[in-house]
């Protein structure tokens, strides 16, 4: 009956999994993680984010390494939660060109199309005993509707019929969702590797939560759909203080030593390389070309790029901050969330550059190209952009406080609901510009060319237009630009 009800669920619930994104699961997960290893042998390249768990819920201190487990307060039973994510270098690749299967939260971090909460559990000595997956409540309403159709191919994945499920009772106040109501937990024991298994099942509506709210309106959010599943080795590690005493430190790879080399690599070339989440801070990459590098998460903090190569280079989640990219060329390379707080970028080419959601703030991009850039939500306040060009770039939501576009040019620049609270954009030339529902307030338009800009829903308050240029532009209704 229970596994009728559960494939009823997942018919009713399947116009909603067109929304969720229709990859593979990621080509490293949990289950390239070894039962009985310990912590200093388990694998990093594709594990990221690592974190004291909550019992399956969110992070909570930031860890450096699986092996700083120690730091994470011990459950009941002396065990230790480690959390981390997925390697997520295909999602914001996916994320800077605007697949919009991505904009549920951690896409990478998925079971079966349904984004997870994972962590390992590690004893005292530091092996891993097991580990925990949760069907992650944070993501948009949509989403969260399918975390309960995760128990399905879990409980497939060790047979369906090894587990032995119990139906909890109703407690006060707790109703159908969409017609249904699940509550149950199933217990597998003894499997092959000596594992035991537990799976909580929920899907109903909790006490207080309600169809309509008391205007009579539809609620949203108002329900529990999750799959807890947990999976631990079922006797403790026999030998684990022999183990440890034959334990020897990783040798250094190849990876280890580019990185050691890209250190200090004036001149040098690294096209192509592989440098994801590298620890570069204060490198010297003078005049590098890095053409198509994979800087993926890298730490550039202070790092000398003055004059390299980095065309088409993946930045995503890079950090420059305080980075000397004078003259540097980073045509069409991805930024997408990178940091580049008070970055030198004077002069550099980040023409087509896709740069979502990139911090800039207090950069200087003095003369810097930025034409067909995409810089939407970007976060650019106090940002030097004196003479810079910015034609046809994508700025919509981008934030752009107190930023100096003096002289600029924004010709047919795509500025949806910018902020340009106090900007100057005097002489600046915003010909064609589209600022739809931008906030220009205080903001200095003295002698810009706003002619044929579009500035519909546009916020002018206080806002200084001295010898600006509108003709045939759409200006906000009832707006008359002083004389």
């Amino acid at each position: 009956m229970q596994q009728a009800i559960l494939r009823l669920l997942a018919a009713s619930l399947a116009c909603l999994g067109a929304t969720v994104a229709q990859a593979q699961d990621a080509a490293y997960a949990i289950w390239d993680l070894r039962l009985g290893a310990h912590a200093t042998e388990m694998p990093t390249e594709n594990f990221i984010d690592y974190a004291c768990g909550t019992n399956g819920g969110p992070p909570s201190t930031v860890l450096a390494a699986w092996s700083e487990y120690t730091r994470c307060r011990a459950e009941a039973d002396g065990i230790r939660e480690v959390y981390f994510r997925y390697d997520d270098e295909t999602e914001f690749v996916a994320r800077a060109h605007h697949d919009p299967a991505t904009q549920i939260i951690d896409r990478s971090t998925s079971a079966h199309d349904i984004p997870i909460i994972v962590s390992v559990l590690l004893d005292e000595q530091g092996f891993m005993v097991g580990f925990r997956i949760v069907s992650d409540p944070r993501v948009e309403i949509a989403i969260r509707e399918l975390g309960a159709r995760l128990a399905d191919p879990l409980m497939a994945r060790y047979g369906e019929d090894r587990f032995v499920c119990t139906n909890g009772a109703r407690a006060d106040g707790e109703l159908e969702f969409q017609g249904m109501f699940i509550k149950r937990e199933c217990r597998a024991r003894g499997l092959p590797g000596e594992i035991d298994l537990v799976l909580t099942n929920n899907f109903f509506r909790k006490r207080g939560q309600t169809i309509v709210d008391l205007a009579g309106a539809p609620t949203e959010g108002q329900f529990e759909s999750t799959t807890h599943f947990e999976a631990r080795l079922a006797a403790p590690i026999a030998d684990g203080a022999a183990r440890l005493a034959r334990l020897v430190p990783a040798p250094a790879t190849d990876k280890d030593a580019l990185i050691a080399r890209a250190r200090s690599c004036e001149g040098c070339d690294l096209s192509g390389a592989d440098l994801k989440r590298a620890d570069l801070t204060g490198a010297n990459l003078k005049g590098a070309n890095l053409k198509g590098a994979i800087l993926h998460g890298a730490i550039l903090a202070n790092a000398d790029l003055s004059g390299a190569d980095l065309t088409g280079a993946n930045l995503n989640r890079a950090n420059l901050r305080r980075a000397q990219l004078v003259a540097t060329n980073l045509f069409e390379a991805m930024l997408y969330e990178a940091r580049l707080d008070a970055a030198n970028l004077t002069g550099a080419d980040l023409a087509g550059a896709y740069a979502g959601r990139v911090q800039l703030i207090g950069a200087n991009l003095t003369d810097a190209y930025l034409a067909w850039a995409d810089l939407h939500t970007a976060r650019l306040n106090d940002a030097n952009f004196t003479r810079a060009n910015l034609g046809a770039a994508r700025l919509n939501d981008a934030q752009l406080a107190r930023s100096n576009l003096a002289g600029a040019s924004l010709i047919s620049a795509q500025m949806w609901r910018a902020g340009l609270v106090g900007v100057d954009l005097s002489k600046a030339d915003l010909r064609g510009a589209d600022l739809f529902g931008a906030n220009l307030r205080d903001a200095d338009l003295t002698s810009a060319n706003l002619s044929g800009a579009r500035m519909l829903g546009a916020t002018m308050s206080d806002t200084k237009v001295g010898g600006a240029n509108f003709i045939g532009a759409q200006l906000p209704v009832g707006y008359v630009p002083a004389p």
